[in-house]
């Protein structure tokens, strides 16, 4: 069947779950069918919102998206804009409990408790448990659940048994579970047999119909603006000395931002196994331009290469990596953060809607949480504040705060100022600092 043919199935007003990450391993020749077919109000179920004029963006930007059901907006600033601006309906939800609730639909089961988004708004109108002393939230699966499913193959065997290539598996075989009608674009169909029964990554009996693809893909990074991969001194300083707190042998996720910088100043004698979301354990360098692999990025959309010893898994494990405490570090950024360990990073009211991602998995559920950001707002107001007003990301999650003018840690007490930047006076730093610190016995310079 062509794509033509398979997206002829589609009516104005059905639902379509789009797998994807940050539009690595999505089908991007049933995207562009559909387009061209004009189908309209059409609800979209996936991880994120495509990119500008590319793969889901491309629905968006055509007007036939009536509805969303995403994680993370940013990856599409013309989408953010039509959020913000509410003239696109959006229900956020963070990226470990999406992908759950894809799971969970596909399985039968009717939801699950998650520790993620206890103490947010995420929780607000949901049943709270507490479980073996530590709160929970239900979520409920997805009902009814998504007429429609896209899904993107490496290869495919004539009877739909898949296998899917490096990043690009991310959320495809969750979802492909979770429809009444999988269609499946593979890039190369064998004939029946030609994929051995244990290189099976995804078995035929979730495959209703399959599509030739044409192989096209987006290199996602080369729709960032330009100037996003510069490093300013500031943010430079700030990654150098989080890399400071990574130990051998720690499993470490790195949020976007900032703390994608941390990679690069990891010390020579320092092993760290570096996680991210789209399901990959062991990055290693980034590639020289012009030999990167739109198959094989980061959480960011960055191409990346992968260490000896590493490994690929799709996004439900990934975060059942995170929920179930294989991760030892995360390193995220912040909008706002306050003397109780609080955190705001997805969103302000109004002006921006960068969405949840995996962010919110991460604080509530990793070992360690360490905050990189910048010690002040563009206008310079704190981002270090005794209670934060903006949306919470995770309640007390925060253990670490390094900014480019000190090293804080979070106490029951109170924020400890532990580290001062070279040249820089407590005074300096407590007139940008919003609650009151407490000053280290020991007090240091930040070795930069």
């Amino acid at each position: 069947m062509t794509a033509e043919e398979a997206v002829s199935l589609i009516k104005d007003g059905d639902s379509i779950a789009i797998a994807t990450f940050f539009s690595a391993g999505v089908a991007l020749d049933l995207i562009d069918a559909l387009v061209l077919r004009g189908t309209k109000r059409l609800k979209i179920f996936s991880n994120d919102t495509g990119l500008p004029g590319e793969s889901t963006g491309k629905l968006i930007e055509s007007g036939q998206v009536d509805s969303l059901t995403v994680s993370f907006i940013a990856t599409n600033p013309e989408a953010e804009k039509l959020v913000t601006q509410g003239k696109l309906k959006v229900n956020l939800i963070p990226q470990g409990t999406l992908i759950e609730k894809f799971r969970a639909t596909g399985s039968g089961i009717g939801g699950f408790y998650t520790p993620t988004g206890v103490g947010t708004e995420v929780e607000k109108g949901k049943e709270k448990k507490i479980i073996n002393g530590k709160e929970y939230i239900f979520e409920e699966a997805f009902f009814p659940k998504p007429k429609f499913a896209f899904i993107k193959a490496w290869m495919a065997d004539k009877k739909g048994n898949l296998i899917f290539r490096g990043a690009a598996r991310n959320f495809n075989p969750v979802v492909a579970q979770a429809a009444e009608i999988t269609i499946v674009e593979a890039e190369n169909i064998v004939e029946t047999g030609e994929i051995a029964p244990d290189e099976v990554m995804l078995p035929f009996n979730y495959v209703d119909i399959l599509v030739q693809s044409s192989g096209r893909k987006v290199r996602p990074w080369e729709f960032k603006p330009r100037g996003y991969r510069a490093i300013g001194s500031t943010k430079e300083k700030i990654a150098r000395r989080v890399a400071k707190e990574l130990e051998n042998g720690d499993v470490v996720n790195l949020g976007i931002g900032i703390p994608t910088l941390v990679a690069n100043y990891i010390p020579k004698d320092v092993t760290v196994n570096l996680q991210a979301e789209p399901g990959v354990l062991g990055i290693g360098p980034r590639l020289q331009e012009g030999f990167e692999d739109p198959d094989i990025i980061d959480a960011g959309g960055n191409p990346i290469t992968v260490l000896d010893g590493g490994a690929f898994f799709d996004s439900s494990l990934s975060f059942s990596m995170i929920r179930g405490g294989h991760i030892d570090k995360t390193v995220l950024g912040a909008l706002q953060v306050d003397e109780k360990g609080n955190l705001a990073n997805y969103l302000i009211p109004g002006k921006r809607a960068p969405g949840i991602g995996g962010g919110m998995d991460l604080a509530a559920n990793a070992k360690r949480v360490i905050i990189a950001t910048e010690h002040t707002t563009p206008d310079g107001q704190p981002k270090i504040v005794k209670k934060c007003s903006l949306p919470l990301t995770a309640k007390g999650a925060v253990n670490l705060i390094i900014t480019e003018l000190a090293v804080i840690k979070v106490t029951r007490r109170g924020l400890v100022l532990k580290e001062i930047a070279p040249g820089k006076t407590v005074k300096e730093v407590q007139a940008l600092t919003e609650p009151r610190l407490i000053i280290a016995k020991n007090l240091k310079k930040m070795d930069v």
